[in-house]
């Protein structure tokens, strides 16, 4: 449904002049044959990537027992000497089901850690609702059921930050939710970070591509959506596959265990391959695979993978910003 501005106020109006509505209706063709065409360019971006992964060796993923169900890893830690954390998660997992959610926080606004609280507390409840309504979720209904739930949390998120008398701005978080279930795989995001899965070819994806402005370290928040941006806003990806593991981090710890940066075929400009790595997750869920085998328990695990997060490695000891990052695994 298109919207047209007058007088400060928003539509739909009825068309009654007939060349205006001829308009229209060919309007409304050209959106429909844009969404054929981004439908068709995620498929084929899902091809590429595939053939872009296949020169990275697999790592094979050791089995797991269905019973154990899902497994995960999970921690946001503080960035190096910054003074308070500004990431917040939340991992759900329930039957077939596993959804991860990474908020962080916008350095620079006041109240970005409570604003990125709240959305992964409340966007956490909705998706409890909606796997317990039972609902059938496929590519053409998972755009729309995402954005909404999106816009859900927005709207009680500036009803929680007029209640505070704060400025509902100064709240602003990027977000990244992925869904698990039976028998797909789904990501919808505001902002940056990452998010993958494993395919049935034993390679890591990407289910998003991270939302980069002109700036350095520049990029969009939930508190820019309403219902005028929400399609623009919230991107979404559907995957109709069963997968045995997901992933989604903020942008802290991406460039341990992801490809960030390469130069293109002609070796004048810097890109963004968004390219997975099969050896770090591939390992990470082999040493989770093993965690449950001798039956850690998940206390253990998040301080186990908390440590890690904070000094695992020279680069994440040293990077400055927060780092978040889920893993879900099962068999």
């Amino acid at each position: 449904m298109f919207q047209f501005k007058l007088n400060q106020s928003w539509g739909p109006f009825r068309i009654k002049c007939a060349e205006c509505a001829e308009h229209l209706a060919t309007l409304r063709e050209q959106e429909a044959r844009i969404k054929e065409l981004e439908a068709r360019l995620a498929a084929l971006s899902q091809l590429q990537a595939s053939a872009v992964l296949s020169d990275q060796p697999i790592v094979p993923i050791d089995p797991m027992p269905a019973e154990a169900g899902w497994a995960h890893l999970k921690a946001s830690v503080i960035g190096f000497k910054k003074p308070f954390l500004q990431d917040a998660h939340e991992v759900l997992l329930d039957g077939e089901n596993a959804v991860l959610l990474v908020c962080d926080g916008a350095g620079s606004l006041r109240h970005s850690k409570a604003g990125a609280d709240f959305v992964v507390k409340h966007l956490g409840e909705k998706f409890r609702q909606l796997i317990q309504s039972g609902e059938v979720l496929t590519q053409d209904s998972w755009p729309a059921r995402a954005r909404a739930l999106f816009l859900d949390v927005v709207q009680a998120l500036k009803a929680h930050a007029q209640a505070e008398r704060s400025s509902f701005t100064d709240f602003g978080c990027t977000c990244i939710a992925v869904f698990a279930g039976p028998d797909f795989v789904a990501c919808a995001h505001v902002g940056d970070g990452r998010a993958g899965y494993l395919a049935s070819s034993g390679h890591w994806l990407p289910l998003m591509t991270p939302h980069k402005g002109q700036l350095a370290n520049s990029t969009v928040f939930m508190t820019m959506l309403d219902a005028s941006t929400v399609e623009q806003l919230v991107r979404v990806s559907f995957i109709p596959t069963r997968t045995r593991a997901v992933v989604a981090l903020s942008d802290g710890p991406e460039d341990v265990c992801w490809q960030v940066s390469a130069f293109d075929p002609s070796g004048q400009k810097v890109v963004d391959p968004n390219q997975p790595s099969n050896d770090f997750l591939g390992k990470i869920a082999n040493q989770l695979a093993s965690a449950v085998a001798k039956r850690v328990t998940q206390a253990e695990l998040d301080k186990l993978w908390q440590k890690f997060l904070t000094e695992g490695s020279p680069k994440l000891k040293a990077q400055v910003d927060d780092k978040t990052m889920l893993l879900a695994l099962r068999g």
